[in-house]
């Protein structure tokens, strides 16, 4: 009876450790889906407006939507969609997820935001700087500091909102191709 019963308990860890792994990937995928989606729209949005194709937008920071945002708005709400599925509550980690998302989007919001400013105030000041000198300080190899770092309030909310979109999507479609 104790064999039998610590088979059963096995055989349940097991079921739980494959559901948790392939959980945990299903989340990742559907996050990564939604930054990769920000990012082409991002780029698309750049190359229209630029009226040619803007291949540096697949590498860079800032800009509409924001992909981090978007990345993890997706995670945090796709983790609680799915642990309230599969365990009827919410666990630490979505509380983790709240966390670092609340940090994520403070952080492109304001700090990056800010560095974005000074950044191009200092690109301005250094203008007639020659180029040499301004590598020697640090304004990299082409003799300017990057600008474009942070977001605006509208291109973090559209981060945000394609988060959402994701991780209900995601979610749905995954429910319903799941076997019963």
């Amino acid at each position: 009876m104790i064999l039998e019963d610590s088979s059963t308990r096995a055989k349940v860890v097991s079921e739980l450790n494959n559901l948790v792994t392939s959980r945990a990937m299903t989340i990742i995928f559907i996050s990564l889906s939604c930054l990769l989606i920000c990012q082409i729209i991002k780029f698309v949005i750049t190359s229209i407006r630029n009226k040619h194709l803007e291949w540096w937008c697949f590498k860079t920071t800032g800009g509409f939507p924001s992909s981090h945002s978007g990345f993890v708005v997706c995670l945090t709400i796709s983790l609680g969609m799915f642990q309230w599925h599969d365990l009827d509550r919410l666990d630490w980690s979505f509380a983790v997820a709240v966390v670092f998302s609340i940090i994520v989007l403070h952080d492109a919001m304001g700090v990056r935001l800010e560095a974005s400013k000074h950044a191009r105030i200092l690109n301005n000041m250094t203008a007639d700087l020659p180029i040499e000198e301004k590598k020697k300080l640090g304004f990299g190899q082409k003799g300017f500091l990057k600008e474009m770092l942070g977001h605006k309030g509208f291109e973090v909310l559209g981060g945000i909102l394609m988060g959402i979109i994701f991780a209900i999507a995601g979610f749905f479609i995954v429910i319903a191709v799941q076997p019963k």
